[in-house]
């Protein structure tokens, strides 16, 4: 519950209310999805995962001749286990997140460094952060409420999240973002049941899901060189298909795809409609 007293915070100079106990900065809309404690454990392994075995290395080889450390937000945190692994790996790194997920915020080990706040309305001064990263942020962002559909107007609100990460974002710094692609003609990533394994169809003229040619477009309108698709081998570790016969075979052929396009011989591949999930990076000019 939102307390009644307001303060002020010093990095933006903006006051706030706090809700559990953390700083809440969301402007209109919040994302009003569900979860249980059953969906909060099976996200904390699945971020701390992806973090482990994608994030880290990724950061570590992108910032490996920084001379200071490197300033990170995760936007879109969600339950937000990658900000505790990264801040203890050597990282200045931080959260946000306008969804539900704050109910688990207090079993975190750096709790002071996770905000509420919209993308679109980012708490942060211009040029905070060295990078900002998401995971499937964008498909969420734009439609209505907790489902597929898009708004009228969802590409503007999309364009307007693009726009904030760019404004926070140091010159040189490094933005990346995740989601399934939209030229795949299937979405394994939503809308199934826990333990199904049948995907939607994921139709050629829906825009719930995005390209790595709409990445591009997005984060060009706020001054980044052009948005590129890198590997995406180690993202995904599967937590709970792995726990089953059925869900090892079916992952097989996903696995493979993402071996493929993560060599150096599958580049070209990355953006095809041969790959189902990817992971795009853009820079901010100097």
């Amino acid at each position: 519950m939102a307390q009644n007293g307001r303060r002020c915070c010093a990095a933006c100079n903006r006051a706030y209310q706090a809700r559990n106990g953390f700083p809440d900065f969301v402007v209109a809309d919040r994302f009003e999805d569900t979860i249980n404690e059953s969906q909060k454990l099976y996200e904390e392994k699945a971020n701390e995962d992806s973090t482990l075995n994608y994030w880290l290395p990724l950061f570590r080889k992108t910032w490996k001749s920084s001379q200071s450390v490197p300033r990170l937000l995760s936007l879109g945190c969600g339950i937000a286990s990658d900000v505790d692994l990264l801040t203890d790996a050597g990282f200045d790194c931080y959260g946000i997140d306008c969804g539900n997920r704050d109910s688990a915020w207090k079993r975190r080990k750096h709790p002071e460094r996770l905000f509420l706040a919209n993308g679109q309305h980012l708490p942060f001064r211009d040029a905070s952060f060295d990078g900002v990263f998401c995971g499937c942020v964008f498909p969420h962002v734009g439609v209505e409420g907790d489902s597929r559909k898009c708004r009228v107007d969802g590409q503007q609100i999309r364009q307007q999240l693009a726009l904030e990460m760019c404004r926070v974002l140091k010159p040189g710094g490094r933005i990346f973002v995740s989601s399934p692609n939209r030229y795949f003609p299937f979405d394994i990533f939503h809308g199934r049941e826990c333990g199904g394994y049948r995907p939607l169809v994921n139709l050629p003229g829906s825009r719930f899901l995005l390209s790595v040619r709409d990445y591009n477009r997005l984060f060009s309108q706020g001054g980044c060189n052009r948005a590129q698709a890198l590997p995406v081998r180690g993202y995904w570790g599967f937590v709970r298909a792995k726990n089953s016969l059925k869900g090892r075979l079916f992952s097989l052929p996903v696995r493979a795809v993402f071996w493929l396009v993560s060599q150096k011989i599958g580049k070209p591949l990355r953006s095809s409609p041969l790959n189902p999930w990817l992971v795009v990076t853009a820079q901010k000019p100097l």
